[in-house]
């Protein structure tokens, strides 16, 4: 399914108030390349980078394991916004990022190098919270 399909869907539960059963939290590890893609485009070549997949579905209060390998470009600074979780992406590496997923919503996950097409971007992906059931 396409990242944006998963989006709308995920959109439509939260918005609907819905959320996936859960007994307990669960461990969830995505595995996340960052990727570069080129086309022409009025005879020039154009670069813009993305992560790849772009879209982390998790419950609330689920252990999440985000490693990010930097496989295309060299150092992403990258910034899980509203968690405040900051580190640098380096090219042939892995970073990780280690989380309780305690905040639900929409949460971007940005490079901070690209975040426009002016700088090859934007470079930006998408952790969704999916709200507990209280």
């Amino acid at each position: 399914m396409a990242a944006w399909a998963v989006g709308c869907v995920t959109a439509a539960w939260v918005a609907g108030g819905m959320s996936v059963p859960q007994a307990h939290a669960a461990s969830v590890t995505y595995q996340i390349l960052t990727n570069e893609l080129k086309a022409k485009q009025d005879g020039a070549e154009h670069e813009v980078y993305r992560f790849d997949p772009a879209v982390y579905v998790v419950n609330q209060g689920d252990d999440v394991t985000l490693q990010i390998r930097g496989f295309k470009g060299h150092d992403h600074p990258v910034l899980l916004e509203d968690y405040n979780l900051r580190t640098v992406v380096h090219r042939n590496q892995v970073t990780t990022l280690h989380f309780q997923a305690s905040l639900p919503g929409f949460h971007r996950l940005v490079c901070t190098e690209h975040l426009d097409a002016q700088h090859e971007g934007p470079m930006e992906a998408y952790l969704v919270v999916i709200p507990s059931k209280s």
